[in-house]
């Protein structure tokens, strides 16, 4: 505004100068009076538009914005950009409930096994049993009384074999006592006031030389009463009634050995006594009695199935008290004798003194294991079965009781 004001002025003032001039005709212009009193502001005109204003630069100045004009249409959508790195993961969410069990995988490998645990403490010490014999003696000379069972069985066992596994149950490698063997072993532990099972013993007749059933005594000539006796074995341990009796079976008690009901449940005397007769198994293979081999060709039998084994002979079978029950139908053995004046049959016992009998015998061993007729006669040949041995046809066939 100061410099549109400028060339008014300028003007105003020749004005004056020349009006003065012309008064004077030419005189000289005096000087300028005091200046006089301000005259109050008058009125402000109104503002005109705004203008473009120079300054000093060049450049301009732009007036206020005018106002907003419509929005123009939408344009198209761009292309999606390049995707963000991801953002920082939010805090978890609340659990879900728990879904169905799934079914369970195949077990794995078994772990190594874990440190020992602490040892427990030392219980009080047993009473001391009598010495052993030494490692070479075996058999009744050797007896060795392992314990009574903590339970109780009736004398109806299904044979002696189930018995000799009851007390190997109970104590690893034990076995039914027989009576003989029971008292050879001096235990100091007392018997069940009721009383508990072992077998009878029996030897033969110093008088007459007859095999005899003897309870009586502890002695090495003694050994294990094998043959069916209701009224001492309850007919090797499988039978509750012969006919229309009860049958009975001999137990040790504090006092003395007795005969009970083999109804009633009573402990197992069990022995560990090392016999040096084992039994190995029955073999797999049936065969009859007949063959033109002998009694090698039954011992090469066992051997097949049971490396180093052959067939047994009763005594030699019932010495290594088996566990495992023969087959109902029975199974092949030789019969066992002693010594007399001629030799005797003697399947009774299982003595030391009992050895293979090896001689012909239509009725016992089908004539050496080779014949199935002795003239006009059927032969028969020995077997075990689970009430104990009996002889049957030699035509028969059957597994063959391996020992070693």
């Amino acid at each position: 505004m100061w410099t549109r004001a400028l060339p008014a002025l300028l003007l105003a003032l020749l004005g004056c100068s020349n009006h003065a001039g012309g008064d004077d005709q030419g005189g000289l212009e005096g000087p300028p009076g005091p200046e006089g009193p301000q005259g109050p502001q008058g009125p402000a005109g109104p503002q005109g538009p705004p203008g473009e204003v120079t300054v000093l630069d060049g450049g301009t100045i732009q007036g206020p914005p005018g106002p907003q004009g419509p929005a123009g249409p939408q344009g198209a959508v761009g292309p999606a950009g390049a995707q963000g790195p991801i953002g920082p993961m939010g805090i978890a969410g609340a659990a879900g409930a728990t879904g169905a069990a799934g079914t369970a995988g195949a077990m794995g490998p078994m772990g190594m096994a874990g440190p020992a645990g602490p040892p427990g403490p030392t219980g009080a010490q047993g009473v001391p049993g009598s010495m052993g014999p030494g490692g070479a003696v075996t058999g009744e000379a050797a007896a060795q009384f392992a314990g009574f069972t903590s339970t109780t069985y009736p004398g109806v066992a299904g044979g002696r074999e189930v018995m000799h596994a009851r007390c190997a149950a109970a104590f690893t490698g034990s076995h039914l006592c027989h009576v003989a063997e029971y008292h050879l072993a001096n235990t100091a532990t007392i018997p069940p006031a009721s009383g508990a099972w072992l077998d009878m013993s029996g030897g033969i007749d110093g008088y007459n030389g007859n095999v005899t059933v003897s309870n009586e005594l502890g002695s090495v000539d003694l050994g294990r009463w094998t043959s069916q006796s209701y009224s001492g074995n309850c007919n090797n341990w499988t039978a509750a009634v012969e006919g229309s009796t009860s049958t009975f079976g001999e137990t040790i008690n504090p006092t003395t050995h007795t005969t009970v009901q083999c109804t009633i449940s009573h402990a197992l005397a069990c022995c560990s006594t090392p016999y040096v007769e084992g039994f190995r198994g029955f073999t797999t293979a049936t065969v009859s009695g007949v063959h033109s081999g002998g009694r090698a060709a039954m011992h090469q039998l066992c051997g097949a199935q049971f490396a180093g084994s052959h067939m047994c002979h009763i005594a030699e079978y019932q010495r290594a008290t088996p566990t495992v029950s023969p087959p109902a139908s029975g199974a092949w053995l030789d019969m066992s004798g002693y010594l007399r004046s001629s030799g005797s049959v003697a399947n009774e016992i299982a003595t030391l003194h009992a050895g293979r009998w090896a001689s012909k015998l239509y009725s016992g061993n089908c004539n050496n294991w080779t014949a199935a007729i002795e003239g006009s006669t059927s032969t028969f040949g020995e077997t075990i079965t689970p009430t104990g041995h009996m002889t049957q046809l030699c035509t028969g066939t059957r597994p063959i009781a391996c020992c070693e």
